[in-house]
Formats: structure tokens, C-alpha cells, sequence
């Protein structure tokens, strides 16, 4: 019978406005995998940056106990949970071993200090029958490594609950699958998991059980063959008979015209180049599981860095480089974190965020002359009701909204989106999936720049694996 790790009764908590959490209670078993679902602001987040300290103290009621005892607050808890998230490899010049203890070395006191934590690594790997050099550097390690010495770290550390914020960036289906073998006999009888990730794909391989927020509370509980589809998941996540935005996929679609956009002669890795041309009116992704090649990839095509030897094709005119201003002036934009901030003028409102160019990258009279066109177009869509709002204060699910409507209204040639589900929720990729189609029946070619193939399937045009 399995131990039970963390329970957590009757948890009612408010951060602010749309962060709460309402009479929430579950439980972790030992050697467990549970997923946690929702939407933006549907509390599971929240309870992740309480477990996690990322929240230093709750403010409401609570009732936790791990391993059976009463836990009396959040920071005697979050002594007990690892998180392993992409941030925890940023220090790649240590060795696993320094990791593991995560120390530097220098002097003689380091080198002493260092054989001891190599023997001490060692030891942890023969208990989890792990095969790792303890004196590798972190940053020889393949991504499917740094993952699962992240989990010997938590076992090192005494961790009972391991948390897993992480997108996988730059690992294929196949890792992902190796990687959750590997965890799950790591656990057994050591350690519960809580993945938290905007993935089904992750969620679906690595969870035992699902538990599915709503508006702050548990909906659901249930084991992840019980979901038998997306339809039947969302119906949890959003409530009521409400589906997501979608359409079936309508085949292969006829594609017209010349070339209409082109980056030749651009070195992909070790040497290897490539020619990445795209016909107007088209959606295309192209799939990196390199972070540096998706990144590169994705600089280049927006003009945000310039690379020896490439060169652009634009309207059937040759340019031997090209910076982002230039492309903008040719109606070739690019959105690198759609959801977020960065893309928005945060002191301004909705209404004067589409009316003015991002960076003034585009002509003001452009906007002048729309801005009857913007005004009608933000009162016909959800964004009427928040125009006057600073958009500082939207959340993600709006913001990703005012976004692309922002270059909906601009009218591209091409778009160009770097990760455009990274931040999305399941409501969220219906939403992002619309706005695509609407740009590619106005002749807009769009060029999605991702790691996995995971919500394009139904939408684009060609695939194109660059490595």
C-alpha cells in the first residue's frame, strides 16, 4: 500500500482579485505522478507558488500534513518540495557532483571539498541506479540528463514532493517518454510528483492522475486514461457545454503565388545551411528542438540579428541584410512572447495600445488613418469592454488578444511567432488557433517557430524540421 506524502484539507486562500482558492483538499501519494490542470487563474498555479515559496505566506485557512504530520506553515513545507523548472541550469560550468551540492570550488579547501561531494554523488547514483560521471560539467549534459540529475538532486535534498514547471524546451516526444520511465522508478517509494505545465502533451505523459481546477476549486479528480479526449477536457476546464474555437482540418490546402518571403544561404549548425522560403498566404512551423537553433532561426527571420552570409528575398527584391525596422516598413512582423508584457505599452489603454505602434516600429499615419477601423473593431470583440483599460492590468488571456489584434489591424504581409502556446492555457490555444486562420485569409503568411509539433497539426500548411 502506498504511503500517503502530502495531504492537503479544506485550503481556502485569496492572493487578489482573480487568485484564489476555495475549500481545495487532495492528496499525494508516494511514488505518484498527478498533473494539474486549469485555465489562467484557475487557482492551480497559485497553489503551486504557495507549495513551491514562490507565494512567501497564504493569508487564508489551512489544514496540510506530510507524511502524516501537521505541518504548521508554508515554509516548513516548501523545505520538503522541489521545483525543477528551466532556471535551475543557468550555472552550467559546475560539475554534476557540485550540482548535486551545489557549491563552488576553488583552492585546496575546494578541491577537498569537491572529492568528498564526488563520492557523495556517487553513492546517491548507486541507490537510484543512475550512471552519471560526477565530474561532467552541466553543460555537456543533454536536456534529458540535466532533468533526471534534477531528480537525484531532489532525493539528495530529502525533497518529498517534487515540482515540475517545465516545458521540456529542446527535448523531442521520445525524451519526454524516457524521461517519465526514469522518474517514475526514481519515486517509487521515495517521493510524489506535481507536474504544472501549459503542455497536454507533457501532462499526458507524464501524469498517473489528473486533478483539474476551475475558478479556484478541484472539479475533477480523476486517473489520466479517464479523459478519453480534448473535447471531454475542456468541458471540464471551462465549464458548462462551452468548447474552445475549432475547426477540422480541411486537407491540404492549394497554395498560390510567388515566393513572397525568403531568408537564403543562413547557417543552421555545424556548418549546415539553409534556404527558408514561404508563399503568401501559407502556414508554416518550423520545428527546432535546439533552443539555440529555434532562437537563431527565429532572429534571423524577424531581422532582429543579422548572420554572416545570409541574405533576404522580399517581394521578389534582394537584400543583404535586413534589421526588424526595415521589415516592419514591408509589413514583416514577429511577436517573441505572445501573453506577455514585453509586447505591450503597459502605462497605456487597450484602445491607445492599438492604435500606437509597438516601439514605433510602424507609421503613426498608418494607425491615424485606422483608428475609426480600431475603435469599431475593439467595441465588436471582447477588448471593447477593457479599451479605456491600462493594459498593464490585463491578464494573460487578454493580453495575447490585444496582441494579435494589434497586427491584425496592421495588416501584415507576413507574421512571424516564436513559441505562440508557450503561455497558453487550453481556452487560450482555441483563441490563438482563430486569430492564425484570420490572418491567413487575408493573405497573411504566417511562420510559426517551435520545439514540437503539439497544436499545429490542424493548422499549418507545411512542417519543416530544421535540424
Amino acid at each position: 500500500m502506498k504511503r500517503e506524502l502530502l495531504r492537503i484539507n479544506h485550503l481556502s486562500d485569496r492572493y487578489n482579485r482573480t487568485r484564489k482558492l476555495e475549500n481545495v483538499s487532495l492528496c499525494i501519494l508516494e511514488g505518484e505522478c498527478v498533473g494539474f490542470l486549469g485555465l489562467t487563474y484557475s487557482g492551480k498555479d497559485l497553489l503551486v507558488d504557495l507549495l513551491t515559496g514562490k507565494i512567501a505566506e497564504g493569508n487564508g485557512k489551512k489544514d496540510i500534513y506530510l507524511g502524516g504530520i501537521q505541518v504548521k506553515d508554508w515554509k516548513e513545507l516548501n523545505g520538503y518540495i522541489y521545483r525543477i523548472h528551466v532556471e535551475n541550469y543557468q550555472i552550467d560550468d559546475w560539475t554534476v557532483a557540485e550540482y548535486l551540492g551545489l557549491v563552488e570550488s576553488g583552492g585546496w579547501g575546494g578541491l577537498l571539498r569537491r572529492g568528498r561531494l564526488e563520492e557523495e554523488a556517487q553513492r546517491d547514483f548507486q541507490e537510484l541506479d543512475l550512471d552519471f560521471d560526477v565530474s561532467c560539467k552541466i553543460k555537456h549534459l543533454t536536456e534529458l540528463e540535466k532533468r533526471i540529475l534534477d531528480l537525484a538532486k531532489a532525493y539528495r535534498r530529502g525533497a518529498r514532493i517534487v515540482v515540475i514547471e517545465d516545458e521540456f524546451d529542446g527535448m523531442s516526444r521520445k525524451d519526454i517518454e524516457i524521461f517519465a520511465r526514469s522518474m517514475h522508478r526514481i519515486i517509487v517509494g521515495r517521493m510524489g510528483v506535481i507536474v504544472s505545465s501549459h503542455s497536454n502533451l507533457i501532462l499526458s505523459l507524464l501524469s498517473d492522475k489528473y486533478i483539474i481546477f476551475r475558478k479556484g476549486r478541484i472539479v475533477k479528480k480523476c486517473q489520466r486514461d479517464y479523459i478519453k479526449s480534448e473535447e471531454q477536457l475542456e468541458l471540464y476546464l471551462l465549464g458548462g457545454d462551452t468548447l474552445s474555437g475549432r475547426t477540422e482540418n480541411d486537407g491540404e490546402k492549394t497554395r498560390k503565388g510567388n515566393v513572397i518571403y525568403c531568408v537564403s544561404n543562413l547557417e543552421i549548425k555545424n556548418g549546415r545551411k539553409e534556404n527558408l522560403a514561404f508563399i503568401r498566404g501559407e502556414v508554416v512551423t518550423l520545428i527546432a528542438l535546439d533552443r539555440r537553433v529555434k532562437e537563431k532561426v527565429f532572429m534571423a527571420l524577424s531581422g532582429r540579428r543579422s548572420y554572416e552570409d545570409a541574405y533576404y528575398i522580399l517581394n521578389g527584391n534582394y537584400y543583404a541584410t535586413m534589421d526588424c525596422y526595415e521589415l516592419v516598413k514591408e509589413r514583416v512582423v514577429s511577436i517573441s512572447a505572445l501573453g506577455s508584457k514585453e509586447e505591450i505599452f503597459e502605462g497605456m489603454s487597450v484602445e491607445e495600445n492599438l492604435m500606437i505602434p509597438s516601439l514605433e516600429k510602424i507609421s503613426s499615419l498608418d494607425y491615424i488613418k485606422a483608428q475609426k477601423g480600431i475603435r469599431k473593431m475593439t467595441r465588436a470583440n471582447m477588448l471593447g469592454s477593457l479599451e479605456t483599460m491600462k493594459a498593464g492590468s490585463l491578464r494573460i488571456h487578454e493580453l495575447i488578444q490585444l496582441t494579435l489584434e494589434r497586427w491584425l489591424i496592421f495588416n501584415p504581409k507576413v507574421l512571424i511567432l516564436l513559441e505562440p502556446f508557450a503561455l497558453c492555457d487550453v481556452k487560450d490555444v482555441g483563441v490563438v488557433k482563430n486569430y492564425i486562420k484570420k490572418f491567413q485569409e487575408k493573405g497573411t503568411t504566417v511562420i510559426i517557430v517551435n520545439t514540437r509539433d503539439e497544436y499545429i497539426e490542424d493548422i499549418s500548411d507545411r512542417t519543416i524540421n530544421i535540424e
